[in-house]
């Protein structure tokens, strides 16, 4: 193998993915073993680093990115910038239930919060193993929920997610539906695939957009 570095390619994606902008976190672990020379240990997850860990950019993806995203500006509030490492997360479902596993998968990502397979730590420190977990209870049948907490101080925000609560117009839902038919049955034209795709990522794409995600996506402290 040679020396250099290959670098991922940004317009592998759709320019508006790249668009989005990243959650800044501060990765002390990377920092202790010489992974992020910047002073604060700031390490940056962009939302294509999500869709690059799903394979695929949907409305669950979006949606676990968007949780994330409010979850930590309701825990650190202002210019304080999140740790990685010190927030432990509650799924309310089972990890083969619905989507609740590839949303915690997106969620680990980003906060490090992992199940029992997740990093032991050093000397005692920055343990990530168990800080995911999963709960069937659910604090609100409609919603898909989770729980972010501070390890620091403890506080917690709850984080429900409703995706059949986000807007999209009946006839283009039907007409995504009819066209992912065929396209999955390799039936689709280049004309309707394209056409499909389009549909598939207007939905996605206004989700990344919207500032006030109410009511679809909720938060409240605990």
């Amino acid at each position: 193998m040679s020396g250099n570095i290959v670098r991922g390619r940004m317009s592998d994606f759709r320019e508006s993915l790249t668009q989005v902008s990243p959650l800044r976190l501060r990765e002390p672990l990377a920092g202790v073993l010489g992974a992020i020379a910047a002073h604060d240990h700031a390490i940056e997850y962009a939302y294509t680093d999500a869709v690059k860990l799903a394979g695929h950019a949907c409305p669950t993806v979006t949606g676990a990115w968007l949780a994330c995203r409010e979850a930590l500006a309701e825990l650190y509030p202002g210019e304080e910038l999140p740790v990685r490492g010190n927030i432990s997360v509650t799924v309310f479902g089972a990890p083969d239930e619905a989507v609740y596993g590839v949303m915690a998968q997106v969620i680990s990502l980003i906060t490090g919060a992992a199940p029992a397979t997740g990093f032991k730590g050093l000397g005692g420190a920055f343990v990530r193993k168990d800080l995911l977990s999963f709960r069937e209870e659910k604090p609100d049948p409609a919603a898909i929920s989770f729980e972010f907490t501070r390890a620091d101080n403890g506080s917690s925000v709850l984080v429900k997610f409703l995706p059949w609560a986000v807007p999209f117009p009946d006839e283009k839902a039907q007409r995504s539906s009819e066209l992912m038919e065929k396209v999955l049955g390799g039936a689709a034209t280049a004309e309707e695939t394209a056409e499909f795709q389009d549909l598939w990522m207007e939905k996605i794409e206004w989700m990344l957009t919207q500032e006030d995600t109410a009511p679809w996506l909720l938060t409240e402290a605990r």
